[in-house]
């Protein structure tokens, strides 16, 4: 009798699988990558520079053709010279050579070191041009994922780089064994006076199926006027640009876009893609927001689901989707970036098995720390990150069961399951947690070598912040794994676990518990974070196990950070108010300029509204 109900309710409840996908090419791209098990392949014609390059060019001066590379310099390791091996358009290219590995740290250089080639320029003014293009050829046996970087280096009026080092850099991401066509625009760079451009190879260590050595050869470095350059600063568009949502829209959300159109008759229309018929006219505004004057379209009111491009005169945008279902595209995408990011894993055609030499050590003994997810810029790991992208993945899958998405749902808990396997991993069960390691390397894979001893070992220590963040996570976890019973409860248990190690510290130290030497990012966390995120712990401990000791938690420690709320309108012209302090002195008002977790407010607040809507 249980198996028949089994089928009819197959049978009869709508369950949305990947047929339900309006994205054609995307449920063909994610059914041969197995449902995101390998990534998604990308689509060129769709990129930066495939748009940059179809650009018109005005002038076009030769920098350096390297028939003659006199005045190129070396520094660092490996070396430079002269091919003849291969050119785009004489007899002759620059050849950039280094070592992927290296039997000691360099005293100075990237990594493991790096191979920089420079040419003096002497000073010149390039304001008359806006983008520099070059071609480079990557012949780097093994290598997957490759790039090489440009440097410009300005004396005038503003120095670039800046006294701490920034602007000016650029990495160049190459497919290898083949020229690449590459430009920096920097319509926007210093450049009165020019005093050097250098390529530079960063190298990094030996990914498993890397040669012994990284090679690239560098032509016909040219300087360009280029029409209609990108626009770095503000939100005006470039011109003949129109900005919209390149995911698409809902059926019944807001849709709109920014335009700058030279010449136009102050009307838009949006065409089917499919049939080029017009299918709906509008009107063309103009408006003040606090960014500046815009001229903006909307056609909110158009709901037909299907494939669109806008039109203003000749200028047109890509075709994009209308559909109720919009935000399932984005995030099948999250997660294929997810699955790239993993470490520790074999992600194919991106790298093998990683990391499996980083170590630390605990109460005597030694562990090994590879699992979750690399930092997006290296490879590093943070181990309140992985945990806070597992929440937020597990957000996404109980989202995806909602609207009944059974393909989504079954491969995001799959993705999460990834992330909640790391921050058990790293658990010690004393309130001590192996927290960070902070790497740019790919590891030779035996323990005590220089790539993961020293500055390089993993950080361990009992932080307030860390536990009460990983209790919650713990906690949603628990609430949503369904199938693995032994894993649900393990989860409720060390989520209660961690609540008390994180209370007894914080009760004992306070706010001075934070960890500078070790403790990452978190210690960025202010006084009125911190309560915030007690109380969001609490909550989602009230919510899994319906002990009032974890409502009355949650509600004493959120008080702090409604104190620190500022309800009363600034003197500014639009009456800002309901941000918040750092603390209750009110002089900080809460921002990151690196990792930030605005979010936590908000989150405990609703939870409070949800768990406890009687409150007083």
């Amino acid at each position: 009798m249980n198996k028949l109900i089994g089928i009819m309710l197959l049978l009869f409840c709508p369950v949305t699988f990947l047929s339900a996908q309006f994205d054609e090419k995307l449920k063909e791209d994610i059914r041969n990558t197995g449902y995101v098990h390998s990534p998604l392949p990308l689509d060129y014609s769709k990129s930066f520079e495939t748009f940059g390059l179809a650009k018109k060019v005005l002038v076009s001066d030769m920098l350096c053709d390297m028939e003659d590379i006199s005045n190129w310099s070396h520094k660092g390791i490996g070396n430079i010279s002269q091919t003849v091996e291969r050119s785009k358009s004489g007899k002759h290219s620059l050849r950039l050579l280094a070592p992927t590995t290296s039997p000691e740290l360099p005293s100075w250089g990237l990594g493991l070191g790096t191979c920089l080639a420079s040419f003096d320029v002497g000073g010149e003014n390039w304001e008359k041009y806006n983008r520099i293009k070059f071609y480079i050829y990557p012949h780097c046996e093994g290598a997957r994922s490759i790039y090489l970087n440009l440097y410009v280096e300005n004396d005038g009026k503003i120095k670039v780089p800046d006294q701490y080092e920034r602007e000016g850099y650029h990495e160049i991401n190459l497919v290898n064994r083949q020229w690449n066509e590459c430009f920096v625009e920097m319509s926007e760079l210093a450049r009165d006076k020019v005093t050097k451009i250098s390529f530079a190879i960063e190298t990094f260590g030996k990914e498993r199926t890397m040669g012994d050595f990284l090679q690239f050869d560098v032509d016909d470095v040219e300087l360009q006027v280029i029409e209609n350059p990108e626009v770095v600063s503000g939100w005006i568009p470039a011109e003949n640009r129109i900005i919209f949502s390149t995911t698409g829209y809902g059926v019944e959300s807001e849709k709109s876009a920014i335009v700058r159109v030279k010449d136009h008759k102050g009307s838009f229309q949006l065409i089917d893609y499919t049939t080029n018929q017009i299918v709906y006219e509008g009107e063309i505004k103009s408006g003040d927001t606090p960014l500046g004057t815009f001229e903006t379209i909307n056609f909110s009111d158009f709901k037909r689901e299907g494939k669109y491009f806008i039109r203003i005169e000749k200028v047109s945008t890509q075709p994009f989707y209308i559909n109720r279902n919009i935000w399932d595209n984005s995030a099948w995408r999250v997660l294929n970036f997810l699955f790239n990011e993993r470490c520790g894993y074999p992600v194919p055609e991106k790298h093998g098995v990683c990391h499996s030499d980083l170590n630390g050590e605990h109460n005597g003994h030694l562990f090994t720390f590879n699992g979750g997810w690399h930092d997006a810029a290296d490879m590093s790991q943070q181990t309140v990150q992985t945990g806070e992208i597992a929440y937020a993945v597990l957000e996404m899958a109980n989202r995806a069961k909602e609207k009944n998405n059974t393909d989504l749902y079954l491969r995001l808990m799959e993705e999460a399951q990834w992330g909640l396997d790391f921050i058990l991993k790293t658990r010690f069960g004393d309130g001590y947690r192996a927290q960070t390691a902070g790497t740019n390397l790919w590891t030779d894979g035996f323990i005590g070598t220089i790539d993961d001893a020293g500055r390089r070992q993993v950080k361990v220590h009992n932080g307030a912040f860390e536990n009460f963040v990983f209790s919650a996570v713990e906690a949603y976890a628990s609430m949503t794994i369904e199938r693995d019973q032994m894993l649900k409860e393990h989860l409720c248990k060390v989520a209660k676990e961690d609540f008390e190690f994180a209370l007894k510290r914080f009760e004992e130290l306070g706010y001075n518990e934070r960890i500078a030497n070790g403790g990452g990012h978190a210690y960025m966390a202010s006084q009125s974070q911190y309560m915030a995120t007690i109380s969001w712990a609490a909550s989602l401990l009230y919510k899994l196990t319906k002990e009032k000791y974890y409502a009355d938690k949650a509600a004493e420690y959120i008080k702090y950070t409604i104190k620190c709320q500022r309800t009363e309108p600034l003197k500014d012209k639009h009456k800002t108010k309901g941000f918040f302090y750092r603390d209750l002195d009110k002089k900080s008002i809460v921002h990151f300029n690196h990792q930030s977790r605005d979010q936590v407010y908000m989150q405990a607040l609703t939870l409070l509204c949800e768990t406890q809507p009687q409150h007083p």
